[in-house]
């Protein structure tokens, strides 16, 4: 993968991750299993947010920033919903950062060249379609003159048609936070899995021709100031055309550094809901309060508790999650008795288990979304010999790595609820003949932004050769459908119903998703793709938010 990326190789991980691993990770302390550089200065005042500079000469990744900047370049249709969300004004950080929602108008223009007509409503069938991958019939940006047009251009520019556009070359990038607790096991994974799919991409000849390469940023164990160092670094320095996820806490907090730098952001993870109400963020993964309202329904559908517990991570979105389980639960008259607000150093859970224990809820819900959190845990339960009747289920475990960490005590008293189905054979084929030392090691956010570079590669063609960062949230913002591999079973779109209000598709990645019950300690999956350790659950494998 050489043509990918320049890289600090991170030495790997043993497979078999022992609970002492789990017990001395820190949620938010420092990442001495990693040995690339960090962006660690904030972001000086920036400029006015200004439309796209000028096409830039081809961009080569590079692995140090400029000198007030650490070098960070790692060597690497629709019903409505009966459940309304909160207001957007109460989702993280939305009040700061409500103009950053807002779509250019740039974008809603659908960009355009020159004097290329706008095709009329009667001739909507004809637009061109494009075919893509996974059976995804796109409809391209541009019909009759405005192909000729916008190949004019494009060769004019001698290719070079945006920021990190080259007549051989698109250069992408991403934000890691390689410093948070298991980052080595959860993060690494994710840059591997995008730079597998753009590397089978370049196999088949690159996006019309342009090659696919990645520059990946760490900004430690998520840090907001950090975060934005980075998008600022790979905007400014490394002149990235858009990113391929922000994996970060900060993510939450992105939405102004995007608009400033008018930077896309594909194959967004979605911990924020903000990320679905950003126009310039298209997420392939359920957002969290999603997630929370489909694993309440399946709770009262399936456990049927009379009394239960919560343990929540006391960040803004994920308390706003477990208000939605609560307010879900609550409604089949089952009682709370006790609610763990949990923050994400926790160094131990073992006052938390005993707080537990003293409850002695039926069933327990988790909404942390931080992995290391919930194994502790699940760990420390083990050596208390403590195990809630009815078991415990919650979001974002949905990792072949588990097994190893849980190991036997929850077997068949554990579910998690997850995006998309496990884990697809042709996933699993790309994944491990690029980036084999993901064997092992896969997870649900590794499928997420996986889907999220052949979404890009997807919208890319169907622009055409006058790849603009403009044209490509217009081609991605269209109403277009995108689906992943058949056995992985998820679609996104981008329409506005699918980012505001409730009136989403409940069949789309944002109103269905699947619950997977842990069943033994090998989640290694098979050979074939399929899921081993986990199986679809049996009495309710597909979740939705509605009921």
């Amino acid at each position: 993968m050489g043509s990918i990326h320049k890289r600090r190789w991170i030495s790997a991980v043993p497979l078999g991750v022992s609970a002492a691993l789990v017990l001395t990770a820190c949620g938010s302390s420092g990442d001495a299993n990693v040995t690339q550089a960090q962006s660690n200065t904030s972001p000086a005042a920036a400029p006015a947010a200004a439309a796209p500079a000028a096409p830039a000469a081809p961009v080569t990744a590079t692995s140090s920033g400029s000198s007030t900047e650490a070098a960070v370049t790692s060597a690497h249709t629709s019903t409505r919903a009966t459940n309304s969300l909160p207001s957007s004004s109460t989702t993280a950080a939305a009040t700061t950062q409500s103009t950053a929602l807002k779509a250019p108008a740039a974008i809603r223009a659908a960009a355009l060249p020159g004097k290329a007509a706008k095709p009329a409503k009667a001739d909507a069938a004809a637009v061109a379609a494009t075919a893509g991958e996974n059976g995804t019939a796109l409809r391209a940006l541009d019909s009759g003159s405005a192909v000729a047009e916008n190949q004019r251009i494009a060769t004019a520019k001698g290719g070079a048609t945006d920021i990190g556009v080259a007549k051989d070359g698109i250069h992408m990038g991403t934000v890691s936070m390689h410093g948070m607790a298991l980052g080595n096991v959860l993060i690494e994974p994710i840059v591997r899995g995008i730079e597998s799919e753009f590397s089978a991409e370049n196999d088949r000849g690159g996006i019309l021709g342009r090659r696919l390469t990645l520059t990946d940023c760490d900004d430690g164990p998520g840090e907001v100031s950090r975060t934005k160092a980075c998008i600022k670094k790979l905007a400014t320095v490394d002149r990235v055309f858009a990113l391929l996820n922000i994996t970060s806490w900060g993510a939450a907090s992105a939405h102004d550094d995007l608009k400033q730098y008018h930077l896309p952001s594909v194959g967004q993870w979605a911990y924020s809901q903000t990320e679905w109400q950003d126009p310039f963020m298209f997420p392939t993964h359920m957002s969290m309060i999603h997630e929370a309202m489909a694993g309440g329904h399946w709770v009262v559908n399936v456990i049927r508790p009379k009394t239960y517990g919560l343990i929540c991570l006391e960040s803004p979105e994920m308390q706003l999650a477990c208000n939605q389980v609560q307010k879900i639960v609550d409604s089949s008259g089952a009682k709370m008795v006790k609610r763990l607000d949990v923050s994400i150093a926790e160094t131990s859970m073992s006052a938390y288990v005993l707080a537990a224990r003293a409850a002695n809820p039926e069933h327990i819900i988790h909404y942390v979304v931080n992995p290391a959190t919930m194994a502790k845990f699940v760990v420390e339960a083990a050596q208390q010999g403590y195990w809630p009747p009815k078991g415990i289920s919650g979001n974002h475990l949905a990792a072949e790595v588990l097994g190893s960490i849980f190991g036997h005590w929850p077997a068949g008293r554990y579910w998690t609820n997850t995006t998309y189905k496990m884990w697809g054979p042709e996933f699993m084929a790309t994944i491990l003949k690029y980036a084999p030392s993901n064997r092992g090691v896969n997870h649900h956010v590794v499928q997420s932004t996986y889907v999220g570079a052949q979404i890009l590669a997807q919208a890319a063609r169907a622009v055409g050769p006058n790849l603009t960062r403009d044209r490509l949230m217009a081609q991605l913002g269209n109403g277009d459908t995108y689906r992943s591999e058949a056995a992985m079973d998820q679609r996104f779109s981008y329409r506005p119903t699918e980012r505001y209000g409730d009136n989403w598709n409940h069949d789309y990645g944002q109103g269905r998703e699947f619950m997977y019950k842990y069943v033994n300690e090998n989640t290694t999956a098979n050979p074939d793709g399929s899921p081993s350790g986990f199986e679809p659950d049996p009495d309710q494998f597909v979740l939705y938010t509605w009921k």
